[in-house]
């Protein structure tokens, strides 16, 4: 049984994918300071809140133990995003940006030397602009005892109808590491937007970029619409933005469908917060698809770690 920590959790999209994995874990404990965020992943995946270290930066890293299996953490990427302040790590005066949180997932993993950390960031975390504080994050990690291998994933790469790109950073502690890994290859995208619509949502349209379409229903116009650009993003309720034109908003439960979460689990979620929190949590969590595919690349056919 793998001991994993997750860390920066949201709705444990890590967690669902070795759910779906069939993978025998053992969950130490997740740390999420959003109450609702909590919420939807105790619902989700059956813990109780107790097992929440909530705020890490006053999580106590010498009481969690060592040589865990798996260690998980998207840190935030308010100060990374294009959508965001682009701050990078730090302040102007030298503290820490909600980005620079990345150091206290660094103080966990020097603490506990998970075999394995697996970190996930907005692509923009691998521009010109932040590529000195990039390798910052890389060095850090390798000063902790840690080979890193990082690469931009795309969701539609991996089965989800989705134009979503985000880095990933595997380290995995020098000790153990015999030079197996590699990244999942991309293979041909048989999912259309049209498989995760609800077939009964009554969204309004909201207007289409390259012009109208007469008197064509919106139903019949996704039986041609691949992928869209983004499922969602923190605070911003998502819109279907087709490669043909933007419609309408997209319903809380297509938001977890499109980020790989399958209805149970957004029934789940549903049941313990409002609309708004759902957008939310979708948008801030990672495609399962994607982290499904990561994982087959460093465990076997029994779960255990292999790389």
């Amino acid at each position: 049984m793998l001991d994993v920590l997750s860390l920066f959790s949201g709705i444990g999209a890590f967690e669902k994918a070795l759910d779906n994995l069939h993978v025998d874990f053992n969950l130490i404990a997740f740390c999420e300071k959003d109450p609702h965020a909590s919420k939807s992943y105790c619902a989700i995946h059956g813990v109780d809140e107790s097992k929440n270290l909530g705020d890490i930066t006053k999580v106590d890293e010498t009481k969690l133990p060592k040589d865990l299996a798996i260690l998980t953490y998207g840190f935030p990427c308010q100060d990374i995003s294009l959508a965001g302040k682009q701050k990078g790590l730090f302040n102007e005066d030298g503290t820490q940006t909600r980005s620079g949180l990345f150091f206290d997932a660094l103080r966990i993993i020097e603490a506990t030397k998970p075999k394995i950390a697996i970190a996930e960031n907005v692509k923009n975390l691998t521009s010109k602009k932040f590529n000195a504080q990039f390798q910052v994050v890389l060095a850090s990690l390798e000063a902790a005892g840690y080979n890193n291998y990082w690469t931009v994933l795309n969701a539609k790469d991996y089965g989800v109808p989705q134009n979503r790109e985000r880095v990933f950073i595997v380290s995995i502690r020098e000790d153990i590491d015999h030079g197996l890994f590699e990244f999942p290859k991309p293979f041909p995208l048989e999912k259309r937007l049209k498989d995760v619509l609800e077939e009964d949502a009554t969204l309004p349209i909201l207007h289409n970029l390259y012009g109208g379409f007469g008197e064509k229903k919106p139903r019949e116009f996704w039986n041609y619409s691949p992928t869209i650009r983004t499922a969602a993003g923190g605070g911003h309720i998502p819109s279907v933005q087709t490669i043909f034109g933007n419609l309408r908003l997209i319903t809380p439960m297509e938001c977890f469908r499109l980020m790989g979460f399958d209805d149970e689990a957004f029934h789940r979620a549903e049941a313990t917060n409002s609309n708004t929190q759902l957008y939310n949590q979708a948008g801030n969590s990672i495609v399962v698809d994607v982290l499904e595919e990561l994982f087959c690349m460093m465990l076997d056919e029994s779960g255990n770690l292999y790389v």
